[in-house]
């Protein structure tokens, strides 16, 4: 198997997609958790989270990383704002 047959096997694997999920959803709850900590701590207002959160969303040039900023933003925003 070539690497280019590899990396399309990959991007439809559905156990590949769920892995980064699971990550992604992870690693959101722990952000989000230290961002209510220093919210509830004065520390941060809501105001500086939303500004915080949008600039995550803005694209960077590189598409990889910029779709999983976006990803993980809005399931941080979610978490923060009791969606989740």
């Amino acid at each position: 198997m070539s690497m280019r047959e590899f990396e399309q096997y990959l991007k439809a694997s559905d156990f590949f997609h769920d892995a980064m999920n699971t990550h992604r959803t992870a690693t959101a709850e722990v952000i989000a958790s230290f961002a209510l900590l220093l919210k509830q701590d004065g520390k941060v207002t809501d105001a500086q989270l939303d500004r915080l959160l949008r600039r995550l969303a803005d694209a960077t040039g590189r598409p990889s990383v910029d779709g999983s900023r976006r990803i993980l933003a809005a399931r941080i925003e979610d978490t923060v704002k009791g969606r989740a």
